[in-house]
């Protein structure tokens, strides 16, 4: 009985309340056929309606045909010499019917090289204006590309797409757009050697299997220069199978190359390491390995890395020195600095990339041994062999300085206005060679050769001009100009701040923990959370000898450890958040602040002298406990807890006091020259910025 209740009652209570309701009529199926039509339509001068176009089709309000090309040629020709455009296929492709090409490929590399071209400047205003347009229509068609299926196009407009925004300040949006192109290129499995066996083969499949080549490699390059501890690399070399990219003339004539060299730590490398030397391996091949080089030479500067003993053969640093040399000596011969050779890369447009790779070299070469300035500069004067171990090092940085700024003085002299100055790898390299020559100015007993010692002003100030002749397009040159003509003026009390980076930018910094509104508000309101601490200055970072791997004989011991961390130097605060205020731009497209930095006090020319010896102090710590401090003894410690607490801002805060030093004001020392702010943010970046494999071969778009 009651189960035959409860089927009656099953649906609940009869309808009768809805008996006076209008009954439902069948809708037309004509206003159901099209999505927006209780929408009011925009509607043609002849009253049909206006269909919306995709932006990835709007090929309307742009600059004529032949300007276009162009800004493709000048991109191709200044910028990326060697890429994976086709020099002459592509712009003949343009010209023809240039409805054919992919709009969004074509604004990712306006977008880079508008700054570059004088009928732009002339149209737009600035460079700079001319960029930024161009940069505005290509973030547009990438909302309508991301999801669309991955093409070799999408992939290659994706990355430079990146490559713009990086050169804009727009650091998140650039990591994010350099991910997506990363992850398209994988779905394409463009990782993978397999991939560009082509059964029957033609020039022109063979010269789109190259660019995809390419593309990979050159998405590979960038990831590598920009890792770090925080930013770890996207897409690692242990992973990848593909051979490195043949020559320029096989490239554009679309044959396949005699032989490919491999990269170090790629599967085919490790099956036969006699890939990585082959001879007859191309400039681009080489410029790929140096890329590779600098990003392990980088990461390990910026960790601090050094070895206890670097004159032990087993140590990190004698291992990486000995491989690093090893590989430059079996370097092709045409890919070794000669004046000769760059007038002939010159001539066949390819002087920037050989640059690249002779200069990146040297600079590999010098930060390799950074970290031991601070033993070269006070030197153990009670062992012998350590201090002549030094001096020969020594000697080493500064002939790869002078050997660095031969190259750079040779690039700018006899320089036509209209010769473009390479990309900010080079702007690196000439303020790294400039910031070195200093250390000859101010430590005139730093390198034995007296020779080159006095060449020091001299280096010093043709760097400082280079870069000032060059600041519209190395934005960040004003910034190392200012730092480096501080020195020049008044070489006693020179002290590096905050220069700015090449990687900086003017994003906020976002963050998994903002604080979500509460479900049932209470009626008291709660204080919002203290205003998050600013980035300290490059000179709050952690010095080169008071890394956890190697603390110096008169800083770091255990005790002072444990003491630190109990009791806390008053004078440690966290720099407070600067006010929000206006300050002028260096630049127009860049968010760095400008407001110079107080003047330091003059100090007593050795810094280091006056420290207080603390108990155990020639007592290493165990290597175990070496990571387990607690945040606030890392605070304490190095500064490297300050620092990855106070990702919180992108504007600099004031430089916090040296531990332990009392009124201790930094001058030209190893930690306080600002080099290491600059690597920091180049390699590392913000904390936060944050298929088929034949569908490239189809789509010939």
């Amino acid at each position: 009985m009651k189960r035959a209740y409860l089927q009656r009652n099953v649906r609940g209570q009869p309808d009768l309340d809805r008996e006076y309701r209008h009954p439902r009529t069948k809708a037309d199926k004509s206003t159901r056929s099209g999505s927006t039509s209780s929408k009011p339509r925009r509607l043609n001068a002849d009253g049909s309606p206006v269909t919306q176009q995709r932006q990835a089709d709007n090929w309307e309000n742009l600059p004529p045909l032949e300007e276009l090309i162009d800004g493709v040629n000048l991109f191709t020709k200044q910028y990326f010499q060697l890429g994976f455009i086709p020099k002459e296929q592509y712009p003949e492709r343009l010209r023809k019917d240039s409805r054919s090409t992919s709009l969004f490929l074509l604004m990712g590399i306006l977008s880079i090289s508008a700054r570059l071209s004088p009928a732009f400047k002339l149209r737009y205003g600035t460079g700079v204006k001319a960029a930024e347009y161009f940069m505005e229509r290509a973030s547009l068609i990438a909302f309508e590309e991301v999801y669309q299926e991955p093409t070799l196009e999408r992939c290659q407009a994706f990355y430079l797409l990146s490559i713009a925004q990086q050169g804009s300040g727009e650091r998140n949006k650039s990591y994010i757009n350099m991910g997506i192109a990363i992850r398209m290129a994988i779905l394409m499995q463009l990782q993978r050697e397999e991939t560009y066996h082509i059964s029957n083969p033609t020039p022109d499949l063979i010269i789109r299997a190259e660019s995809a080549r390419r593309t990979l490699w050159m998405l590979h390059s960038q990831d590598n220069l920009h890792s770090g501890p925080l930013s770890p690399v996207s897409l690692s070399a242990g992973d990848i199978t593909t051979l490195l990219p043949c020559n320029e003339e096989d490239f554009a004539n679309g044959h396949k190359p005699r032989s490919r060299a491999a990269l170090e730590g790629t599967p085919p490398a490790m099956d036969n390491p006699k890939l990585i030397q082959d001879p007859n391996r191309s400039l681009f091949a080489t410029l790929m390995q140096i890329h590779s080089w600098w990003g392990v030479v980088g990461r390990r500067a910026v960790r601090f890395s050094k070895s206890p003993c670097p004159w032990d053969a087993a140590s990190e640093f004698s291992q990486t020195a000995e491989k690093l040399r090893q590989w430059e000596q079996n370097l092709p011969q045409e890919h070794r600095w000669s004046t000769y050779l760059l007038k002939r890369y010159k001539a066949e447009g390819q002087e920037l990339a050989y640059l690249s790779v002779t200069m990146m070299t040297r600079l590999s070469n010098i930060v390799l041994r950074r970290p031991y300035l601070i033993d070269i500069i006070k030197p153990d004067k009670k062992d012998h062999t350590k201090q002549d171990f030094f001096a020969s090092m020594s000697e080493e940085i500064f002939i790869n300085v002078r050997c660095l700024y031969a190259q750079i003085d040779a690039q700018f002299t006899n320089r036509s206005p209209d010769e473009s100055v390479g990309a900010q790898i080079a702007a690196f390299c000439v303020y790294s060679c400039g910031l070195f020559s200093t250390y000859l100015c101010k430590y005139p007993s730093i390198c034995p050769d007296k020779a080159l010692v006095r060449d020091g002003p001299i280096m010093l100030q043709r760097t400082i001009n280079i870069l000032k002749e060059c600041r519209e397009v190395w934005p960040l040159a004003a910034r190392w100009v200012e730092a480096l003509e501080k020195f020049s003026l008044d070489p006693q009390s020179a002290t590096f701040g905050n220069e700015g980076s090449m990687d900086d930018g003017k994003d906020p910094i976002p963050r998994f923990t903002r604080q979500l509104p509460p479900l049932f508000p209470s009626a008291k309101p709660i204080p919002p959370p203290p205003p998050p601490p600013t980035l300290p200055g490059p000179n709050i970072l952690p010095r080169p000898g008071t890394h956890p791997e190697l603390p110096p004989s008169s800083s770091i011991g255990l005790p002072h450890h444990q003491n630190a961390t109990s009791n806390p130097a008053p004078n440690l605060q966290l720099p407070s958040p600067p006010q929000q205020q206006t300050q002028p731009q260096l630049h127009q497209s860049h968010g760095y602040p400008s407001a110079p930095l107080p003047a330091p006090a003059t100090i007593s020319p050795h810094p280091y002298a006056n420290h207080p010896q603390p108990p155990h102090a020639g007592v290493l710590p165990d290597s175990h406990n070496m990571y387990m401090h607690t945040p606030m003894d890392r605070q304490n410690a190095d500064g490297l807890g300050m620092l990855i607490e106070a990702f919180d801002s992108n504007h600099p805060g004031p430089p916090a006091p040296h531990y332990g030093a009392g009124n201790f004001n930094p001058q030209l020392v190893p930690g306080t020259d600002g080099f290491e702010g600059e690597l920091q943010f180049y390699i590392d970046g913000p904390t936060s910025a944050w298929i088929n494999s034949s569908v490239w071969l189809d789509t010939m778009q």
